[in-house]
């Protein structure tokens, strides 16, 4: 058969790597190392006695950013390798289906107030947001006159 008389259309065979089923397990393993220090990380901040305040500091900022990316990253490489596995099994996948999901809701409810920076939305200042004016009839002294 001529390379010509194949058909453009044809889908080639996928070669599967052969180090996906170490990655995979790296990859796991430093998602559960990330997941403890995130949870280790809000306990830190929320965990207080006998009616203390729980401090937000800086490095706990930080320590959620730097975490939180390493576990988005360990979860993508780990389904990524996950599916280049040729000798894949059910149980991986299912190992892999929960520690995404896990990972997700780890990653927002161990959230530290300030890891995301969102803009404040801007509001117009068209003066009824002044504060009321009590000039006892003499209008010039309040805002709009």
């Amino acid at each position: 058969m001529l390379a010509f008389d194949r058909p453009i259309l044809t889908p080639r065979r996928v070669r599967r790597a052969p180090w996906a089923g170490v990655a995979t397990v790296l990859a796991s393993g430093v998602a559960i190392v990330a997941l403890g220090n995130l949870v280790s990380n809000w306990l830190d901040v929320y965990l207080v006695f006998f009616g203390d305040q729980p401090q937000v500091l800086p490095a706990n900022v930080a320590a959620y950013r730097v975490w939180g990316t390493i576990l988005a990253v360990a979860l993508v490489a780990g389904v990524v390798t996950h599916l280049l596995n040729r000798r894949r099994r059910v149980l991986g996948t299912v190992w892999q289906a929960l520690l995404v999901v896990g990972g997700a809701a780890i990653l927002v409810l161990c959230y530290i107030p300030g890891a995301v920076d969102l803009p404040e939305p801007e509001r117009d200042q068209d003066g009824y947001g002044a504060p009321p004016c009590y000039s006892g009839g003499d209008n010039d002294e309040c805002v709009g006159g």
